[in-house]
């Protein structure tokens, strides 16, 4: 016997990624000078930047048996959260710190509730990437750290 379409859940990462964009808007208010935004920034692009982005997914059957409906699939997903920060003149240090606070802002976003807002089953930090130098014109510092947030939900 088959299961209805209406009764196969569909993807929690559309309810991820906006449980995400909503909670990090309300702890870096837009009056702090910083941008958290979805996906790419448009041109309005400030020495601050959140970004909910990139998402990475992988399928698997939670059971071998049984109708395919719900409960049977399960997806696992890392959500990239990029923090984009750039200072004027030769501040290195300076400029690091502020991305690594707004880094541990995200981080304890997602440790006080790891169920994202109910939309998965468990969230978690997993994975920081570092990248520090000029800008391109050397004129300024400029920090990129992209973190990976994975999820699970059973389907």
């Amino acid at each position: 016997m088959s299961t209805p379409l209406g009764d196969i859940p569909a993807s929690s990462i559309p309810a991820a990624r906006a449980w995400l964009l909503a909670s990090l808007q309300a702890q870096v208010p837009e009056s702090s000078g910083a941008l958290v935004c979805l996906d790419v920034p448009g041109p309005y692009e400030p020495d601050e930047i959140v970004c909910v982005g990139e998402v990475q997914q992988t399928y698997s059957p939670e059971s071998v048996v049984g109708s395919g409906g719900p409960g049977w699939l399960r997806e696992d997903y890392t959500v990239t959260v990029t923090v984009d920060v750039y200072r004027g003149g030769d501040d290195p240090a300076g400029t690091f710190l502020r991305a690594r606070q707004l880094v541990d802002l995200v981080v304890a976003v997602v440790r006080s509730d790891p169920s994202l807002g109910g939309a998965v089953d468990r969230a978690r930090p997993s994975t920081a990437s570092h990248t520090a130098g000029w800008d391109d014109e050397h004129k300024g510092r400029h920090v990129v750290i992209d973190l990976g947030i994975d999820c699970l939900k059973t389907l």
